[in-house]
């Protein structure tokens, strides 16, 4: 890895957790909301997703507007579940990897284009591995992550320069010094037109095997 390198931020969906559309919409199917299954499938990102992602609805609003589109009785806790069908699990090696990281002294951070939902299924995926030796000052409670950077909090959502501009502000990083990786090739440049050093997460893994392995 680049010597410069101190700081890391990972992307979540499609870095360190799995996304697969075909489970949400078989979920979604289920429970008669074929509307938000054409949404998953045609990668749409506007309206109500687009909303839930910057957190200008909550997600109580969010199911209700599920409702009303498709006439579903289903409860927000069906739909909340058929949401997070998406999201596989951080894997151990994924993990270990990050663990690592964070060991061998660099700081890291996350940066999501994410909503609740999402983020409340996933938070507790990050927590040391079960064989992991602690390091003073390290919990069995606590992520890996300095900071998580979210766009439902932060009211802003990548590939705007902005929330990198505010994650370099927020977290006092320079730019130079930090490798941000993401699996969406937009991302990527606007990251590097704000000099953040970047890596493109083309397969889930790779960041695993060119990374570490590199370190």
């Amino acid at each position: 890895m680049n010597e410069r390198i101190k700081n890391i931020v990972f992307d979540l969906g499609g870095v360190l957790v799995g996304l697969d559309g075909r489970r949400s919409m078989a979920a979604f199917d289920a429970l008669g909301c074929e509307r938000v299954s054409a949404y998953i499938r045609e990668h749409r990102t506007e309206d109500l997703f687009y909303r839930i992602e910057l957190g200008l609805i909550t997600t109580h609003e969010f199911c209700e507007e599920i409702r009303l589109m498709t006439a579903t009785q289903a409860s927000d806790e069906a739909m909340v579940e058929a949401w997070n069908a998406l999201i596989s699990a951080i894997t151990t090696r994924r993990l270990n990897a990050l663990w690592a990281l964070r060991q061998a002294g660099y700081r890291l951070f996350l940066l999501s284009n994410t909503n609740d939902m999402h983020w409340q299924y996933c938070k507790g995926m990050f927590l040391p591995p079960a064989n992991l030796p602690l390091k003073d000052g390290e919990s069995v409670g606590e992520m890996p992550f300095e900071q998580v950077f979210l766009s439902y909090e932060m009211h802003l959502s990548k590939p705007d320069a902005e929330i990198f501009r505010e994650v370099l502000r927020r977290a006092d990083l320079a730019a130079g010094e930090t490798l941000f990786i993401d699996d969406n090739e937009e991302n990527i440049r606007s990251a590097a037109s704000v000099g953040l050093l970047t890596f493109w997460n083309r397969e889930i893994d790779d960041w695993v095997r060119q990374i570490t392995t590199e370190s």
